[in-house]
């Protein structure tokens, strides 16, 4: 048994990723490059959104989780990829192309987890872990939030939507 007198308390630094000020963003004065986080509560320093973590249940992230099953069911080869035309970027739809070869199976896939983050107001990062027949995948994916677009001169108006701007298998 080691003496009591030996042992000896230890500072341990903040292990969390650093958080930028809800007011001032990255820039907040009270975070200038030499003031180290520990000299500000974390609490005062991370944004509400962000000190708990996503669930099924909030509305940020809700449309998200349901394109994000929109996609995985494009991948199974259950729906046309003609419906990922309004909800992903060119180059997401040319990747969910070269994926869906690979990813389809003859039954309906099966979403096991997905988890959410969002590291910027209007962006949802997700993990998605999918069984395809007898293989289970994991697929990140990257959705952002487009701004309303106001009619012009030969263009329609457009309201705000969520876009599939990444996606990678695993």
């Amino acid at each position: 048994m080691p003496e009591l007198s030996a042992l000896r308390l230890v500072k341990v630094p903040d292990a969390a990723p650093p958080f930028d000020c809800e007011t001032h963003g990255a820039r907040c004065p009270a975070r200038s490059v030499g003031q180290a986080a520990a000299a500000e509560p974390a609490a005062l320093v991370r944004p509400p959104a962000l000190a708990r973590p996503p669930n099924a249940a909030d509305p940020a992230t809700a449309r998200p989780r349901q394109l994000a099953l929109v996609v995985v069911e494009v991948l199974a080869g259950v729906r046309p990829q003609r419906q990922l035309i309004p909800l992903a970027t060119d180059r997401v739809r040319a990747r969910i192309a070269g994926l869906a070869p690979l990813l389809a199976c003859d039954r309906r896939p099966r979403v096991a987890r997905i988890v959410t983050s969002c590291p910027a107001a209007r962006v949802v990062e997700m993990t998605v872990v999918v069984t395809f027949g007898p293989r289970s995948r994991a697929l990140a994916m990257r959705f952002e939030q487009v701004a309303a677009r106001p009619a012009a001169p030969g263009r329609p108006a457009r309201p705000a939507r969520w876009l599939c701007t990444a996606i990678e298998a695993g």
